[in-house]
């Protein structure tokens, strides 16, 4: 009878171990759920790495990226071997992105073919917004401006400080050219007026045109520009800038960033000692 008692106890015992086990392994897969269910569909926390956003950002910070504002981008391919296009689609978010919001996207040339737009996971970047789909924007003097949004975008000191540097001092480090690199007249410091392109709008090309939205037009069609006299655009882009104006590597080099290369707004960020 005692033997019978103590293995009924001991049965008791390994029962109850057994649910606890799986409750335990229950939280957990529910933790991660939740973990990695929150950096997809909420929020995700990246770490700047350059002085290009100074002083609002520096070396070490990290921000936080909302993705219930602009829409969480959801993957369609988890194909990320070199080279291999971007497929994902955009869940409906909360407002568009506006003039002057901080983001966090895809470098638009991520194999560094500045003639070819390629997606690169995990190599992003962070910049403000000059321009976005449809708007007009310009360089003067160094002070960034978009046609359709009061004030100035950015860090004003910055900027002015940018204006007062000679040209001679700009072209020795390398860094007074702007897109189009072929254009006779414009720099980092006079650039404009720029038209960035949305979905839906035919633009007429010149030969300017033609080399400005050359990387645009071969991203969104998949082939070689022909010498065409117009286009219609079948994505939204963005123009976006460093607030270390002086030493910021954007979109006044490179051009545009499609829209579905942006991971998210920034709505906050950590000093580096937290």
């Amino acid at each position: 009878m005692k033997e019978n008692s103590n293995r009924k106890k001991a049965g008791i015992i390994l029962q109850k171990l057994a649910r606890v086990l799986l409750w335990l392994y229950l939280a957990a897969v529910g933790i991660i759920v939740l973990h990695y269910g929150r950096r997809i569909f909420v929020a995700d926390r990246f770490r700047i790495p350059s002085w290009s956003m100074a002083p609002t950002l520096v070396p070490g910070d990290h921000v936080w990226v909302n993705k219930l504002l602009f829409g969480a981008r959801l993957y369609t391919s988890l194909d990320f071997q070199d080279h291999a296009p971007l497929k994902s689609i955009r869940m409906p978010g909360l407002r568009k992105i506006r003039p002057g919001d901080i983001i966090v996207f895809n470098f638009p040339f991520g194999f560094n073919d500045w003639s070819k737009v390629e997606f690169k996971i995990n190599y992003v970047f962070c910049k403000r917004v000059l321009g976005t789909p449809g708007d007009t924007i310009s360089i003067v003097d160094g002070i960034n401006r978009n046609h359709g949004f009061p004030g100035i975008i950015g860090i004003e000191e910055s900027q002015k400080r940018l204006g007062s540097i000679p040209d001679s001092i700009l072209a020795a480090g390398n860094c007074l050219m702007a897109v189009p690199l072929s254009h006779p007249i414009w720099t980092v410091r006079n650039l404009g007026p720029l038209y960035v392109p949305q979905k839906g709008t035919t633009v007429h090309l010149d030969s300017i045109g033609r080399y400005l939205y050359q990387p645009v037009i071969e991203y969104e069609t998949g082939q070689s520009m022909t010498d065409m006299q117009e286009y219609t655009f079948q994505q939204n882009w963005y123009f976006a800038v460093g607030d270390n104006c002086t030493d910021s590597q954007d979109s006044r080099y490179w051009g545009f960033i499609p829209e579905d290369f942006i991971i998210g707004i920034v709505v906050s960020h950590l000093l580096p000692h937290i």
